[in-house]
């Protein structure tokens, strides 16, 4: 196949996910009277990927390159984390209900403590800093069934590229043995489910785990704003 055919084919495969995000977000999320329809529709945004992994799996276990990534492999928790405000508002929700009163207090001071560390910082320089997800607990996620897109399509074919880049968190030259695939995949569909969201008026943006959570700590009513004030960006007004 040509190269610029292969291009074209990737192109149409990343429309298509972005479509089924979006398509995903049309269907479930009727109304913004409440946050019940959004959480539906990512519960549904979360099972399309979850699926697609699956069956991903199944094919590189066939290709003797099965996804190393297992409960306890924690390698990739320490790095910077970005999620959007859909994904932020159905993690505290889901801590408000989980988590007790200490283990809240923990998680604040946890998410305090990395976003001290890491605070207007350029890009580079962040990477470099390993300092362990707020939600990381005994070496698992602690919020799994509601973790963010992007540690749902975080997936390695080796362990040990991703202890290697741990190791060296700095070396831009080295990189884990990811999937490009599902990376692919999962970016696109989310940014199909956060573009129907965009279209709605609410306002989307992308921040670390530990900026969102510590926002929203300080601001617990910041649902009922996200909910009904309509925002449009500059690239919509322009």
């Amino acid at each position: 196949m040509a190269e610029n055919e292969k291009m074209q084919s990737k192109g149409e495969t990343n429309l298509t996910f972005y479509k089924d995000g979006y398509t995903i977000a049309s269907r479930e999320v009727t109304d913004f009277n409440s946050l019940t329809p959004l959480f539906k529709g990512m519960q549904s945004q979360y099972a399309a990927i979850s699926q697609l992994t699956q069956s991903f799996a199944m094919r590189t276990h066939q290709q003797n390159k099965p996804i190393a990534c297992h409960k306890g492999c924690a390698y990739c928790c320490y790095q910077p984390v970005y999620m959007t405000s859909q994904e932020a508002l159905l993690i505290y929700e889901f801590i408000l209900q989980a988590f007790d009163e200490n283990q809240l207090k923990t998680l604040r001071s946890k998410t305090e403590k990395k976003l001290k560390k890491t605070k207007n910082l350029p890009e580079e320089n962040k990477q470099k800093i390993l300092h362990a997800c707020p939600f990381l607990s005994d070496g698992s996620c602690s919020i799994y069934s509601v973790r963010p897109m992007a540690c749902r399509i975080y997936l390695s074919a080796s362990k040990d590229s991703c202890k290697k880049k741990y190791d060296n968190a700095g070396n831009k030259e080295i990189f884990p043995e990811l999937f490009d695939f599902l990376l692919k995949a999962g970016k696109y569909m989310n940014e199909g489910f956060v573009g129907y969201l965009k279209g709605k008026g609410r306002k989307m943006e992308e921040l670390t785990i530990e900026e969102f959570m510590v926002k929203l700590f300080k601001n617990p009513e910041f649902y009922k704003t996200w909910l009904t004030e309509d925002y449009f960006g500059e690239e919509e007004t322009k």
